[in-house]
């Protein structure tokens, strides 16, 4: 063992399984030469920052060292006049935000509980939250990547600045691998200014189906900054479309204006919320509310109401309680179940329903007895052969969480 090496123990499971031993390197010196051994000795690797979202991907097939990034926590340089911004991976997302703020600029990328959530588990994970309506994904937002590789070598991708030449977009390939062609030790974003306001306004709604054509046609009158569907018992006792509105005060007055209108026209109730940043916190906090599973169904827009509507049925067929959010503008549906025997059901059902619009629907988290025996991720489509061949040639050994991603890889 190293000096930043330990034995493990049952709080450093992922997904049930024990590692022998958890490494915590101070610098990416240290963390390439625990590549390097692991690679040697042929173990096998899963890096984690705060462990916030471990309980994304499937269980690993193999597992001997768990790779704690945390202590590599540092804002290494805030471009504020180009509005770049370059961090160790395992900075926590609440301190990078308090670093930003000083210049009134933000990563406008809201997962759940920022302070559990580090830089690396952000992109690892392709973390997202209700914000993705107006200011996109970690793809978007992403300029650069310092990564070790399955050799141990130090391999950057894009760069620090805005514009970088043509050629193929290496930093792309490690956003939502979970860790398994690379360990991310920096990355690189482009930053935006703050809003001078943020509000919201919150729609009651009878049912799912009503509240997601509401979400649409305020998608269409207000632009909003981020547009979300909830079911009952999640904002209030009855579903309900939440818009958040930001910018300057006129702006915001204007935006309040159109959806209030949206609802007025039709017959619905409506309130304006002056904390629409809490709001939001709050909605984008729900994957990580407690619940036997999250599954994940991504759809177009315009059949959320049909996608809900499915969630309904089905959960009351199988006496199933399930709470629902949607990110109406996008498609992403998220259903919280509270029962695991219910799980294995639901999915079976569901899954053949989304694909037959062209949809995916996945267990996003869930608890480990309840991925026993349970296909994650499903049919991947024509992609896994390319898939299988980028983990081939990045990751020869399946030194890397093996099994974590797509197709066991």
């Amino acid at each position: 063992m190293t000096a930043w090496t330990e034995p493990a123990g049952p709080d450093d499971a992922v997904d049930g399984v024990v590692p022998a031993l958890v490494a915590r390197p101070s610098s990416v010196a240290e963390v390439q030469a625990e590549v390097r051994t692991a690679a040697a000795a042929g173990r096998a690797l899963v890096v984690a920052g705060r462990g916030a979202h471990l309980a994304i991907g499937a269980p690993p097939r193999r597992l001997d060292v768990l790779l704690r990034l945390d202590r590599l926590d540092r804002v290494l340089a805030h471009e504020a006049a180009d509005m770049t911004v370059t961090v160790e991976a395992g900075c926590p997302l609440d301190r990078l935000a308090r670093a930003l703020a000083a210049a009134r600029q933000w990563l406008p990328l809201d997962p759940p509980h920022p302070e559990a959530t580090t830089v690396g588990g952000l992109v690892a994970t392709n973390l997202s939250g209700p914000l993705r309506a107006s200011q996109g994904t970690v793809r978007d937002l992403l300029l650069g990547l310092r990564v070790v590789g399955a050799d141990g070598a130090l391999v950057a991708g894009g760069g620090r600045v805005v514009k970088n030449v043509a050629g193929y977009d290496l930093p792309k390939l490690h956003v939502g691998a979970l860790g398994t062609v690379g360990v991310i030790v920096e990355a690189t974003f482009k930053v935006r200014p703050r809003f001078a306001c943020e509000e919201a306004v919150v729609i009651a709604c009878p049912d799912a189906r009503s509240a997601a054509e509401a979400a649409i046609a305020v998608r269409d009158a207000a632009e909003p900054l981020w547009l979300e569907a909830a079911g009952a018992g999640v904002v209030g006792d009855r579903a309900t479309v939440v818009a958040g509105l930001g910018g300057l005060a006129e702006e915001v007055a204007e935006g309040r204006s159109a959806v209030l209108a949206v609802a007025a026209a039709r017959g619905l109730e409506a309130i304006a919320v002056a904390d629409g940043a809490g709001l939001r916190t709050r909605l984008g906090a729900f994957p990580l509310e407690p619940a036997a599973a999250v599954l994940r169904a991504a759809v177009l827009p315009l059949d959320v109401g049909e996608a809900l509507d499915a969630v309904e049925a089905t959960a009351r067929a199988q006496r199933a309680r399930v709470r629902w959010v949607a990110h109406a503008s996008c498609g992403i549906v998220r259903v919280a179940v509270e029962e695991a025997a219910a799980v294995a059901t639901l999915v079976a059902a569901l899954r053949p329903r989304v694909a037959a619009r062209e949809g995916t629907f996945v267990v996003e988290r869930a608890a480990a007895a309840v991925k026993r025996g349970l296909d994650v991720w499903g049919d991947v489509g024509g992609g896994l052969g390319l898939m299988r061949r980028l983990k081939a040639a990045f990751d020869p050994a399946g030194t890397f969480a093996p099994g974590r991603f797509v197709g066991g890889l």
